[in-house]
C-alpha cells in the first residue's frame, strides 16, 4: 500500500464532495455521512478492510482478502 497519502475521514470526504460537486458545506457533510455509512457497512460485511484517498485525491477502497480470492476465482 505504498501509494496511500492519507486516510479518508468524514471531514476529508465532505471536503472532497464539496470541491468535486460544488455544493455547500451542509450538503457536503450530509452526503459524506451517507458515504461513510456505506463504507462502514461494506467493511462490516467483509467486502472491504478500509478506504483512503490516493495520491491523486481519489477515494479508493481496500478489498478484503476473501473478496480478492473470490474475484481471482471468477477470473479463472
Amino acid at each position: 500500500m505504498a501509494s496511500v497519502s492519507q486516510s479518508a475521514s468524514l471531514t476529508h470526504i465532505a471536503a472532497y464532495l464539496k470541491h468535486t460537486h460544488c455544493c455547500d458545506e451542509q450538503t457536503a457533510l450530509k452526503e459524506a455521512r451517507e458515504v461513510m455509512q456505506n463504507l462502514v457497512s461494506m467493511r462490516q460485511k467483509g467486502y472491504i478492510t478500509g478506504w483512503y484517498f490516493d495520491e491523486h485525491g481519489h477515494l479508493e477502497l481496500l478489498p478484503s482478502d476473501a473478496i480478492l480470492k473470490r474475484i481471482g476465482a471468477e477470473d479463472d
